[in-house]
């Protein structure tokens, strides 16, 4: 069976706030985080296994510092489609967030 990887890519902003969210929330065997003190606008990459249970875990972690505030924008990028996805409800970020192969920056 072949596992597919979602990349998430935090910018220095929401690294400080969501970062230990979804340390604490996700498996460690399902996650791994990449710091690039280099980049100027991307600290933090995730590389994630991409398990309903996952997503589902990012998608709440990601509502929340939505409505919060922190996170201001969302671009999803996949081998299909780049689009803007700030506006997304749970369910359409929860299926995006499933495609093979996806990338999320969030800012």
């Amino acid at each position: 069976m072949i596992q597919h990887t979602l990349t998430i890519r935090l910018s220095w902003h929401v690294s400080e706030a969501m970062l230990p969210d979804l340390r604490a929330l996700l498996p460690a065997e399902a996650i791994q985080f990449f710091t690039n003190d280099l980049d100027e606008q991307w600290h933090h990459t995730l590389l994630c296994i991409q398990s309903e249970e996952s997503c589902a875990l990012i998608v709440s972690a990601l509502m929340l510092w939505r409505l919060l505030g922190r996170i201001t924008s969302l671009q999803y990028s996949s081998s299909i489609a780049t689009r803007d996805i700030s506006a997304s409800d749970q369910r359409e970020l929860f299926e995006l967030l499933q495609q093979p192969g996806a990338l999320l920056n969030v800012a």
